[in-house]
């Protein structure tokens, strides 16, 4: 037997040892909680559209203890683009509202693969970040393994999903609303803003009337009459309409990150506040942040190492999102550009301060990210990753993020 084949056998035996000790032992002998999932009928989560219900969820903690435990818990898979995965991403359905692992007790959750991320620490870093502005809310999250029917899906967060509630995102309950722009093809609750062609889905009211639906497309119809009307008056904008400082904030956690997702647009929401103005958030979706990417004239992102030349580069120098959503008429104005500045002046030792958090990460993950990395290696062909494996990726991001603040720091930094 050759060397190679040798060591390729050696693996493969470490993976069914690793997978058959996962199947028989409540709990991984790594650093995170375990999430054991048992569908009824033990089989497989595949519809985005029907709920599994009934499954049977176990939280065990690395020392073996049980948090949470039920018989009557509802499934599904979830996503876009990760849909098409072999690590699905999941979401999950409570019977009771409860507090998992020490977030607020809620019944929705989501359980992100972070499969196109082999790092498996962009969201974190990303919800981490937008933890540091003034945005009312962001998801929190917990890093996790999973086993489903017995079978170990590697290292997930576990994710408080996007939704209205007390805890979540909390509205005035007389004319309040949440809304998605977002690219991908929707029939349900949708149309176009009226300047911009961006689509939007009304996610909350849920079954929203006919009405309800003209009062949100009026609402977007009077802020971006205010944008690009002839008569523009951006102040009566910042006053009546918009909450200047969350759409401030919102830009620069997007910038910091790398994140050209709203040029789609894909996963920005907005909603309208208690204080009746229209805020941009939950921020949301950083699996391909942190990178180099190309971006087409439709705002699609392209892997930078196709090298195609009918797409722009945008790298760690590069403003991310300049014409995205309706920033292209905001970033001509000088009070909003100015507040972006005096934002980042306040905000740049938060985000200095997260390098602790993240190498503590980095520690508590390592065992489970190199499981993940072996359960999965090769069935991602990471076309916007640069690296492939787990070491490499993480020390990058840790380097990317360093590098995207002081590129930050020279374009915005007022003294």
């Amino acid at each position: 037997m050759s060397q190679i084949a040798h060591t390729a056998m050696q693996k493969n035996i470490w993976i069914t040892i690793t997978i058959a000790l996962i199947a028989c032992s409540p709990g991984l002998a790594g650093n995170l909680p375990t999430i054991h999932i048992t569908t009824r009928d033990s089989s497989a989560i595949t519809s985005r559209e029907i709920w599994k219900e009934n499954a049977s969820l176990q939280i065990v903690m690395p020392d073996g203890s049980v948090s949470y435990q039920s018989d009557k818990v509802a499934i599904r898979a979830r996503g876009h683009s990760t849909f098409s995965k072999p690590k699905k991403p999941f979401a999950l359905k409570l019977e009771n509202a409860a507090p998992l692992l020490g977030m607020e007790a809620d019944k929705r959750w989501v359980l992100l693969a972070n499969f196109m991320d082999h790092s498996l620490l962009r969201n974190s870093l990303a919800l981490a970040i937008a933890r540091q502005t003034s945005l009312e809310w962001t998801p929190d999250s917990r890093l996790v393994d999973v086993v489903v029917n017995g079978k170990l899906q590697g290292c997930y967060l576990l994710c408080e999903s996007v939704r209205v509630s007390k805890h979540r995102v909390n509205l005035n309950k007389e004319d309040g609303f949440l809304i998605e722009m977002d690219s991908y093809p929707s029939d349900e609750y949708r149309f176009e803003t009226i300047h911009r062609h961006l689509p939007v889905n009304v996610k909350h009211p849920k079954n929203p009337t006919k009405e309800q639906i003209q009062d949100v497309e009026a609402c977007l119809k009077q802020i971006e009459s205010l944008l690009y009307g002839e008569k523009t008056d951006l102040s009566i904008l910042y006053r009546d309409y918009i909450d200047m400082d969350s759409f401030v904030d919102w830009w620069l956690v997007h910038e910091l990150t790398q994140n050209a997702e709203p040029n789609g647009p894909r996963s920005c929401y907005m909603y309208k506040g208690k204080d009746r103005l229209l805020k941009a958030g939950p921020v949301w979706d950083f699996d391909l942040s942190f990178i180099t990417v190309g971006l087409d004239a439709g705002g699609d992102l392209r892997p930078s190492r196709l090298k195609r030349t009918d797409v722009v580069l945008l790298t760690g120098d590069s403003i991310y999102n300049r014409n995205a959503l309706w920033y292209d008429r905001l970033l001509q104005d000088s009070v909003f550009t100015n507040r972006i500045k005096e934002r980042w002046k306040e905000l740049e030792p938060k985000f200095l301060s997260l390098f602790e958090d993240f190498d503590d990460w980095q520690t508590l993950i390592k065992p489970s990210a190199l499981t993940d990395e072996q359960l999965w290696q090769e069935q991602d062909p990471a076309r916007f990753d640069t690296f492939t494996d787990w070491k490499s990726s993480v020390a990058n991001l840790r380097e990317v993020y360093r590098y995207r603040i002081n590129s930050l720091h020279n374009v915005l930094y007022v003294p």
